[in-house]
């Protein structure tokens, strides 16, 4: 994307997130204001997923420290066609899918649940040690990402001490945190309470550190660019920047770095919310909608995605070795016909209702619903057929599947299908008792 787009784009973040704290009456506009222009860049040119499937193994993982910043998340989450724009206008409200914090959600692109400062480093550092022990076991194809938002709040928590060291230590090269340094905190300045140097504590745990600007978009690439490329550290991006930038008041005032913005709407700051909206390009009379050149930018984007995906799904297609030396083919050996076939007569001896769901990336599924609200279906792994299952119809809907067994589809019809069935009956004799 071209700077003055991404800048566009987090203008956009900016009005969405001082909007929804506004509408709430609650929540902490500040942080999501300053951090917008690293979180938009990281979205709209660094971060890979699947747009068609949500737990695709291979997706990078953005985890996210400050919890309260969570106004920021659910904008990239609009941007990314995960969230929308009514579900930020119901943010902090009862039932609504934007709570005050995080909760995980897989298939809305939310990758941890969030609270104390300090957790999402813990989490963060979890996933990457995850990720290395896969890809050491099976290869290139689980290979990503793990990125982590943090903050001043969190660097401060002893937690994060611990996280630090045992990153460096295991040179964790596939973990970066972003720090988003505006040097506010809820309640003072950083400088009242903290002045160690980062850099050095840092470097000294055995992580790569780049400093740069975390409002120019340029310097913001070339950092990420670095982390992305780095192969032997685990990368810390130290980015400095600027507390509710945009904020305003009524006669144009600038709130800027404020203490007061952290934690409450704007109007309650001192600023105004009206007036910042106007000020970073947006309309103050319906502030929850994306500017139509955001909006083709990251159509555009989610399109570069699919592609990639259908291209990296071609490696999912290959041979790889498991730990026990077998060898498994990824791609889909048996006939779908058949298969449907297969899971009708199982499914409907065990007395399962039948459900059809499309799904955008791998069409038509039979599912079919167990007397207790669960979902099983039958699927293909290699030269094997496995049963997945899902707790609740709306991880159905999402294609939110767990495998449960795996069944040789070499073996003949018939003898698979006893095969399966018993696997099924036990299971239910299980869960009765």
């Amino acid at each position: 994307m071209q700077d003055a787009i991404v800048t566009k784009a987090a203008d956009n973040v900016r009005i969405l997130s001082a909007a929804m704290v506004q509408k709430a009456k609650s929540g902490h506009p500040g942080g999501a204001m300053g951090a917008a222009d690293a979180i938009t860049l990281l979205f709209g040119e660094f971060l890979r997923f699947d747009p068609c499937d949500p737990k695709w193994i291979a997706r990078d993982r953005f985890f996210m420290d400050p919890g309260h910043m969570s106004p920021l998340l659910y904008s990239e989450l609009v941007l990314t066609n995960r969230l929308t724009l009514e579900d930020v206008q119901n943010f902090r409200q009862l039932g609504s899918r934007t709570p005050g914090h995080p909760e995980v959600d897989v298939a809305l692109g939310i990758e941890n649940s969030s609270g104390p400062l300090g957790i999402g480093h813990g989490i963060a550092l979890g996933a990457a040690i995850a990720e290395r022990f896969m890809v050491e076991r099976f290869g290139s194809i689980c290979e990503h990402k793990t990125v982590c938002l943090v903050s001043d709040g969190g660097l401060e928590e002893e937690i994060a001490y611990g996280v630090g060291r045992m990153a460096g230590h295991l040179k964790l090269n596939n973990l970066i945190f972003f720090y988003d340094a505006n040097q506010v905190q809820l309640s003072c300045k950083t400088k009242d309470v903290m002045s160690h140097n980062f850099v050095a504590q840092y470097e000294s745990w055995g992580f790569r550190v780049i400093e740069c600007d975390g409002g120019n978009v340029a310097e913001l690439r070339k950092a990420f660019k670095a982390a992305w490329a780095e192969t032997e550290k685990p990368v810390l991006v130290y980015g400095h920047t600027t507390m509710a930038k945009g904020a305003v008041a009524e006669d144009g005032k600038s709130y800027e770095g404020e203490v007061s913005t952290h934690g409450q709407p704007l109007n309650a700051a001192g600023a105004s919310t009206s007036a910042t909206v106007k000020n970073l390009g947006g309309d103050p009379e319906n502030p929850f909608q994306i500017f139509p050149e955001v909006k083709a930018a990251f159509d555009a984007r989610l399109e570069e995605l699919k592609a990639i995906a259908d291209v990296l799904g071609v490696r999912f297609e290959q041979s790889f070795i498991l730990p026990n030396g077998d060898e498994y083919k990824t791609g889909n050996n048996t006939d779908k016909a058949k298969l449907e076939e297969i899971s009708d007569i199982v499914f409907s001896r065990a007395g399962l209702e039948r459900f059809d769901f499309e799904y955008k990336a791998h069409g038509k599924f039979a599912c079919y619903r167990n007397t207790d609200g669960s979902f099983y279906r039958l699927d293909t792994f290699g030269n094997n057929i496995v049963i997945e299952y899902a707790e609740n119809q709306q991880d159905a809907e999402h294609g939110l599947f767990e495998d449960t067994d795996l069944f040789d589809a070499t073996l003949k019809e018939e003898k698979l299908i006893r095969q399966i069935t018993k696997w099924l009956k036990k299971k239910a004799v299980n869960e009765e008792e």
